[in-house]
């Protein structure tokens, strides 16, 4: 991330080259930094890509386990059975990776 706070200062980044040489130095220099901005964005985005997936097996998750606690508090609020009162089904099928 420290990547982008700065930008790489040439020895001499003029508006101008004095000659030829110059003007092919500046060049391929603004060539590297454009590169390198190009990767960086690239892996951001696939960082990204990989955030929002995460967040999506998150929600999926989530919406699982609400339905099943619900129920169970609903079922220990009457009777006091313990994990017989989740409904049929319910236990085994969450599973959680972090």
């Amino acid at each position: 991330m420290k990547r982008l706070d700065y930008t790489r200062n040439g020895r001499a980044m003029r508006g101008h080259a004095r000659n030829p040489a110059e003007a092919v130095l500046a060049l391929a220099q603004v060539a590297r930094e454009r590169q390198r901005l190009e990767q960086e964005r690239r892996s951001l985005e696939k960082r990204m890509r990989r955030i929002e997936v995460r967040l999506t097996q998150i929600a999926g998750a989530e919406t699982k386990l609400v339905p099943v606690i619900a129920a169970r508090r609903a079922g220990t609020t009457t009777s006091p059975a313990g994990p017989a009162a989740a409904p049929a089904g319910a236990a085994g099928e969450i599973m959680l990776q972090y």
